[in-house]
């Protein structure tokens, strides 16, 4: 099979879409070995600089082929019907075209997959899903021949919101990265400026991750933890520019760290050091913090909505997140009892083993093989 997978993100520091790109790719590199993949993807500005980071494995099976056009004029006119993206893949005969972020193009004689991470922006309320692009969604699953959703929450919606025959979705859920995983006696600490010991909490946005609830809801209990911390892990000027103010009102200027961006060894090292982590979205389709914490021994509070019950699979304390009370709560009970935080240390260590690489990838192929049958 000829598979081309739009992937070419070009990026200094990626996140969330991005991340899971580069390890479905990795992984792709180390279990198949026979197909061929060609790594595609199109933008203008930094053309020669953005293509040099584009993640690529280094397999013979793998190619990379970049048109230089900006993404935002291919998705208006394939918005609109007019098949540009078709006409600018590489010679051949393509089997398959697998979108990766909630775009397919129109595709003559080639078979369309789309991967739908989550439907946060028609489930929330928010004025940052307000933009153009978001109408067009619809018209992007209905070209798939098939859909991957990266849970049942995400299949389940699919259904209920856009009529989505069920037998069309297959639900593939991510795996783990190698990086993360429980050290167990080795000490490898990384605390990333924090002396004491902490919760942490790992975050893109500061809305949908419920960053303010969380802080109100530790501000409540710092008089009662007075040795513990509050990590917040992310973009580092955004969380802090947006969160600077609410911190200085409540005096916790010294009890929450703002480290940055993390690597993948550091941020293992900080989840495998923390007391809990705290992560009450108001929305996932999947929440890779909650698995990446659970391989790394840590205990997790996350919420009782959307995909997360699934993913934590009875290893999480789950919590209102609209609630600061139910978010308090958890971390006090995390923090006052040592043995419920081992049996919540164990507990995601088995559930983590559920999200494997070789078995994502084992699905995909599949599908592959499916479709072209």
């Amino acid at each position: 099979m000829k598979i081309v997978i739009d992937a070419a993100y070009g990026k200094k520091e990626p996140a969330g879409l991005e991340l899971w790109g580069q390890e479905f790719l990795r992984s792709l590199g180390n279990f198949d070995k026979s197909n061929e993949y060609i790594i595609y993807g199109y933008f203008w500005r930094n053309y020669q600089e953005r293509k040099k980071l584009v993640y690529m494995p280094r397999e013979k099976n793998f190619s990379l082929y970049v048109s230089r056009i900006p993404r935002q004029v291919a998705d208006f006119l394939e918005s609109r019907n007019i098949g540009i993206v078709n006409k600018l893949l590489p010679a051949g005969d393509i089997d398959i075209f697998h979108g990766m972020g909630f775009f397919l193009p129109k595709l003559k004689r080639i078979k369309g997959i789309i991967t739908v991470h989550g439907l946060d922006f028609k489930e929330l309320k928010a004025t940052w899903y307000k933009d153009e692009w978001y109408k067009h969604f619809p018209l992007y699953l209905k070209r798939a021949d098939k859909i991957i959703a990266v849970s049942g929450y995400v299949k389940k919606n699919l259904v209920d919101f856009y009529g989505i025959p069920e037998e069309k979705i297959t639900v593939i859920y991510h795996g783990i990265r190698n990086n993360f995983y429980y050290f167990g006696n080795v000490i490898k600490k990384d605390k990333s400026g924090s002396e004491k010991p902490y919760i942490v909490c790992v975050a893109t946005s500061v809305e949908r991750k419920n960053i303010l609830r969380i802080i109100n809801a530790f501000n409540s209990i710092k008089d009662k933890h007075k040795d513990v911390n509050l990590l917040l892990v992310g973009d580092k000027e955004m969380l802090f520019r947006s969160l600077k103010g609410r911190v200085a009102e409540l005096n916790l200027d010294d009890r929450v760290i703002f480290p940055g961006y993390l690597g993948d060894d550091r941020l293992s090292a900080v989840y495998n050091n923390a007391e809990c982590l705290v992560f009450p979205s108001l929305y996932e389709g999947l929440g890779l913090p909650v698995i990446e914490a659970m391989a790394c021994g840590c205990p997790v509070i996350t919420s009782n909505i959307t995909a997360m019950p699934e993913i934590a699979g009875g290893a999480g304390l789950l919590v209102d997140p609209f609630s600061e009370e139910s978010i308090r709560d958890a971390m006090d009970n995390i923090l006052s009892d040592e043995a419920f935080r081992l049996e919540m240390r164990k507990k995601g260590l088995e559930r983590a083993k559920y999200f494997s690489w070789e078995k994502a990838i084992k699905d995909t192929i599949e599908l592959y093989e499916k479709l072209l049958t």
